[in-house]
């Protein structure tokens, strides 16, 4: 049996807890006070996710974008550079992620985990369980196979 992992982030409306393991596969729930929760198969190319145990419809767009439809809204994450995403919710941005270089490393079964999110006002606990859910399983930025090889040893060896 696999071991659960915790880890605390802060979340603009309280701590958001997300538990995962590594292995054989790799599942991670997103949850917090008021939010519903969020289990993600993380995969930068083929995530996905589901929310209270509904499926959630991913796409993936040519240029990375992801785009998740959760009722009457429609979330993209945006790739803006490498390590850098835009979050949006019906067109209007409600967050910026920033990643890290050690999620691009092989074996990084989480492409998100390490993921840091700015919120904007106006969000609800939905934004935010779906956001978190969606950097934690498809990662922050648009990385290429050359650009994360190249990365992954600066980041091993510096």
């Amino acid at each position: 049996m696999p071991k659960l992992q915790q880890r605390l982030m802060d979340g603009p409306f309280g701590p958001i807890r997300i538990s995962h393991d590594r292995w054989p596969s790799v599942i991670a729930h997103v949850q917090g006070a008021g939010m519903p929760t969020v289990t993600v198969v993380p995969d930068r190319d083929h995530g996905a996710m589901n929310i209270n145990g509904h499926p959630v419809p991913t796409s993936r767009a040519r240029n990375r974008t992801r785009t998740a439809v959760v009722g009457d809204r429609t979330y993209e994450l945006r790739p803006t550079s490498l390590r850098r995403a835009e979050l949006r919710r019906n067109g209007t941005l409600i967050a910026h992620a920033r990643g890290t270089f050690r999620s691009y490393g092989p074996g990084n079964g989480i492409p998100g985990l390490d993921a840091r999110v700015n919120w904007s006002q106006g969000i609800d606990p939905t934004d935010v369980a779906v956001g978190q859910g969606m950097v934690l399983a498809f990662g922050a930025g648009a990385p290429g196979a050359f650009l994360r090889t190249v990365f992954f040893w600066v980041d091993n060896l510096s």
